[in-house]
Formats: C-alpha cells, sequence, structure tokens
C-alpha cells in the first residue's frame, strides 16, 4: 500500500506531520527529480506496450511455425523429465517449465500433470498426464501437412484437442496401434499385456489396429482391444465411462497375474534379442558424441551451419541413425512393460522357465542392474534423433521436419501379445 505521506497532489508534496497535512511547494531539484520520474515511468510504458506487442506477435507467428512448445500448468508428486539424456534437476520442475520435442516425461505412482501443449496443428492440446505414465514427442511436416505424435509408453493420459488446422494431423502411438485425432476430449489407458482403451466424452478418436481396420471411440461408445489386438466398439455411457475403466483396469491386472509366466517369456524373449541391438548401435552414436554435441551448440546460439557440413555430418551418423530407428520403438516399448513384470514377478506370480539361455532371477538382475544406465540410454537416443534431424532441417534449409521417429515403423510387427483371456497360453 502507498505511504499517503509522500504521494504528490498536484505540483506540491504532501508531508505528514503529526497527522497534520502541510502542503509545501517542491524545492527545483525535487521537481527536476519528478521530472526525470515521468519521464523513466514514461520510458517504462513504452517498453512494457512495446514488450506486450512482441509477446503478442510471438504468439500469433507460433501458431503457424513449425516450432511446438509445452508448458506445465499444474502438478503434483513425482514428475521426471529427461532431456537430452539428462534428467533435469526436481528445482527445475515446475509450474511454467517449458518442455521441449522429444523430452520424456515420467511421472511416479503418486505423480500426476497438466501439460498444455501448443503444435502447428492446433491452437491448443491439454494433456492430463496420470501415475506410472511415460512419454514423449514430435512434429513433423510431410507433403505440406504437419504432424505431431505423442508415443504413450506406459500409463494413461487424457487429452483435449482444439480443432485442428487444415489438414494437419495429431496422433497417439500406443501399443503398436494409433489414435487419430480432430477436435476431442478423451482418455487412453494402457496396460502391461498390451491392452488399449480408449474413452470419449467429447468429439470422436479415430483407433487404428496393427491390420488396418478402423473403429472409433466417440461419447457412449468406448473402443478397446480384444484378445487379438484388434478394436472393438463397447456401449458405455458417458456417466458410467469412469467407473468402467476402472474396472477395466482392474480386471486386466488379474488377467496379466494368472498369466504372468506368458507374459514374461514374451518379454525376456524380446529384451534377450533386442537389448544387444540396441546397445550396439547407442555405442556407435556415442563414440560420434563430440558431432552431436557441437549441433547441439548450434541449436542454442543460432548458429547455421553451412549445408556442405549439415550434409556431411548427416551422411557421417545416417546408418547408426537408421539402425537405432529400426530398434528402439520395440525395445523401449519392451524395457517400460518389464519394469512393471519384474514388479509382478517379485510379488510371486509368473515364476517358471522362459525358454531362453537365462533364468528369471538372471534376467531381473541384468536389467535393475542396467536399469538406470538403460534409461539415461533410452532418452539420450532421442536426443541423437532430434540433432539428426536438425541436420537434415538445414540441408533443406526448411523449419520442417520431415522425418519422424514416431512413424509406424513397427506396425504389423509382432512386438506386442494380444491381451491374454484367464490361465489360457498364447
Amino acid at each position: 500500500m502507498k505511504d499517503p505521506a509522500a504521494e504528490p497532489q498536484g505540483n506540491f508534496v504532501r508531508k505528514g506531520c503529526d497527522n497534520v497535512a502541510i502542503y509545501t511547494k517542491p524545492s527545483l531539484q525535487s521537481k527536476t527529480l519528478r521530472m526525470m520520474a515521468r519521464r523513466i515511468k514514461g520510458y517504462v510504458m513504452k517498453v512494457r506496450f512495446f514488450l506486450l506487442i512482441l509477446m503478442f506477435l510471438t504468439v500469433s507467428i507460433g501458431l503457424y511455425s513449425q516450432s511446438t512448445e509445452a508448458v506445465i500448468l499444474y502438478m503434483e508428486g513425482a514428475v521426471d523429465i529427461t532431456r537430452n539424456g539428462e534428467y533435469l534437476d526436481w528445482t527445475d520442475i515446475d509450474i511454467g517449465t517449458v518442455l521441449e520435442n522429444y523430452d520424456m516425461i515420467e511421472t511416479g505412482s503418486d505423480g500426476y500433470v497438466e501439460i498444455e501443449v501448443s503444435t502447428p496443428v492446433s491452437p491448443a492440446v491439454t494433456l492430463k498426464v496420470f501415475e506410472d505414465t511415460s512419454f514423449y514427442y514430435d512434429t513433423k511436416k510431410i507433403q505440406g501437412s504437419t504432424k505431431t505424435s505423442f508415443q504413450l509408453l506406459a500409463g494413461s493420459m487424457g487429452m483435449k484437442v482444439q480443432k485442428l488446422y487444415n489438414d494437419n494431423e495429431l496422433e497417439i502411438n500406443v501399443n503398436n496401434s494409433v489414435m487419430g485425432v480432430r477436435g476431442t476430449e478423451f482418455t487412453i489407458s494402457s496396460t502391461v499385456d498390451g491392452s488399449t482403451l480408449i474413452t470419449t466424452t467429447e468429439g470422436k478418436v479415430s483407433c487404428k489396429d496393427i491390420s488396418g481396420s478402423e473403429r472409433f471411440s466417440t461419447p457412449g461408445v468406448v473402443c478397446e482391444t480384444d484378445d487379438n489386438k484388434r478394436y472393438r466398439e463397447v456401449n458405455v455411457p458417458v456417466d458410467q465411462i469412469d467407473q468402467y475403466r476402472d474396472k477395466w483396469m482392474t480386471a486386466r491386472l488379474e488377467i496379466l497375474k494368472s498369466n504372468a509366466l506368458f507374459s514374461i517369456r514374451h518379454y525376456a524373449s524380446l529384451y534377450n534379442q533386442y537389448y544387444p541391438r540396441f546397445d550396439k548401435s547407442w555405442q556407435s552414436l556415442e563414440s560420434k558424441n563430440d558431432l552431436f554435441t557441437k549441433w547441439y551448440r548450434y541449436m542454442q546460439n543460432g548458429t547455421r551451419p553451412s549445408m556442405s557440413e549439415a550434409v556431411l555430418s548427416k551422411q557421417s551418423v545416417s546408418r547408426e541413425i537408421m539402425e537405432l530407428r529400426s530398434v528402439l520403438p520395440i525395445f523401449q516399448h519392451t524395457f517400460y512393460v518389464l519394469d512393471s513384470l519384474e514388479n509382478i514377478y517379485s510379488q510371486g506370480y509368473g515364476q517358471g522357465s522362459l525358454n531362453i539361455n537365462m533364468s528369471q532371477k538372471q534376467l531381473f538382475r541384468h536389467y535393475t542392474d542396467n536399469y538406470q544406465e538403460t534409461r539415461r540410454r533410452l532418452t539420450k537416443s532421442l536426443y541423437y534423433f532430434r540433432i539428426y534431424l536438425e541436420m537434415g532441417k538445414r540441408i533443406t534449409n526448411s523449419e520442417y521436419n520431415t522425418e519422424g521417429l514416431l512413424d509406424s515403423i513397427t506396425s504389423g510387427s509382432n512386438m506386442l501379445m494380444g491381451p491374454p483371456t484367464p490361465n489360457k497360453p498364447f
């Protein structure tokens, strides 16, 4: 609150003196100071107005640019963010934290975060990320249309999407299937056994499985995967969606426990097959880390290297990047599923032989011993891919990414098992 004794009154200064107000004519010095203060205030107002206009222009331009920015609106509990292969300090994760393309966002068992994403495809996308969830996203442009893709690796997330611009696309990849979104409000839930449930309270969500068949989730109709990884539509009143989702999640967990051995065998086989390939491709890229570091500094400083440098740089890492791209989607999915299966195994479920050259004990010992380092390498892989895309943008002299890590390159593969029925092997 302002002190009335110091407030200017016209051309006079009010002075407090034992509850008696005495008005005196200001001295030449005080008048000069006040004139300077007025000028400074005028400059400040002009600067504020300029900054306001600049902010407006920045936001307006951002709507039509290829940058995708996300900011945390609300959070509680454990929330981790990894960027360029490193975890952000927990003190740097709070309301207002800005996220970047290929940041990995992970919530703990008590975690929850709301994120607003401004993308070139929609004015705003609001995400509600629930507990035990991991995801990241990227944006690219192909043949004139912009696509923003979210990769849900584990857990559940809600999404509210305003109407998309023109022919642009927004999709969510989960469990070897793709959800196409226009303007809608919905929630995606995924479970360890590869099951997916989509519930919608507004608009329509297209759900495509590995066979290419398409189903739609709308208010009153949910989409869920059946035993053969195919989507089916189930009528559920909107006011009963939450109860249906809770029962569905509980049922899938019980089914998984009763078939835990088959699940562990399946993902143990994938882990045994893809871990060496992932490790090899990652080691090859890590040996060229200095090159990626140089390009990251270019990005930070706004430096535009020559096209010839970009071509040579991209050529020197293309083979390793392509190998990584062929392995990463399958391996990262396997890694996150094993995290949950290890917890179920520790409760006494799924005991038995794995039909590979290691026991369950050996499998989970290797998994836990290498857990932190593997997580770091997975997020560092996203960093390498991000820099690779920057090289491509410089070659084409464009702000558009024309390649994406989240394309459905695993569509039709046997990387995922179908949701099992109780006591029935695959």
